[in-house]
């Protein structure tokens, strides 16, 4: 891959050309296609966006606050590293967040609710194979739990472990489709301790399947 034009997607047409930019690369550093310890250069970005280097500099600053990027004078804006430590905290927290969504989701869905589970379900099963298949699934849960504050929580730590499993998720099999049958079962049935020990674990267990592809 070459540092000079890394390989990212086209900036969306909506929102400011920061947020575009931001949100361009942002996404290209989830999926790898920005990897990890990749420089990035912003003369070069600019270019290729056929912009100025103003909002390409401004959304990189983004980037760095946001945790994605590492910026160091003299060195420039290389992609910020993965890192056990990381990986095991933030799987740890995930799955007491996740956990307590199941957990509301049990006492406070809707019948509604439980159509777009099952819809949801239904498409992953069909598209298992494409990247972040089961993200609509935990995507309804998080609107059956009616919280929002803990789903602004549950949607940013999904985005950092993307960062994580994206690379190796062919790798993790297709367990995850019967933890969520599970979880969708107990919710159903209103079972809320049941659908939080369950989420709990698959996040748990998935955290440990990515840590020892990505470093054992």
């Amino acid at each position: 891959m070459s540092s000079s034009a890394p390989l990212v997607p086209p900036v969306p047409a909506n929102a400011t050309l920061t947020t575009r930019v931001h949100d361009a690369l942002e996404q290209a550093i989830i999926t790898g296609d920005l990897e990890p310890g990749e420089r990035i250069h912003a003369d070069a970005l600019a270019a290729q966006y056929g912009m100025s280097r103003i909002p390409v500099r401004e959304a990189l600053r983004s980037l760095h606050e946001a945790g994605w990027v590492d910026i160091k004078p003299r060195h420039g804006v290389h992609v910020r590293e993965r890192t056990p430590q990381e990986l095991d905290e933030l799987f740890e927290f995930r799955a007491v967040v996740e956990g307590l969504i199941a957990r509301w989701a049990a006492t406070r869905r809707t019948a509604q609710d439980l159509d777009l589970l099952e819809a949801c379900l239904l498409s992953s099963k069909e598209a298992v194979t494409k990247p972040t298949s089961g993200s609509g699934f935990y995507a309804a849960l998080r609107a059956a739990a009616r919280n929002l504050v803990l789903a602004a929580t549950s949607a940013a730590l999904e985005k950092r472990a993307r960062f994580y499993f994206s690379t190796v998720e062919h790798e993790l099999g297709e367990d995850w489709l019967h933890v969520h049958e599970t979880v969708l079962a107990h919710v159903r049935d209103r079972d809320a301790e049941a659908a939080e020990a369950a989420a709990h674990r698959h996040i748990e267990d998935t955290g440990k399947a990515v840590a020892a592809l990505l470093f054992d």
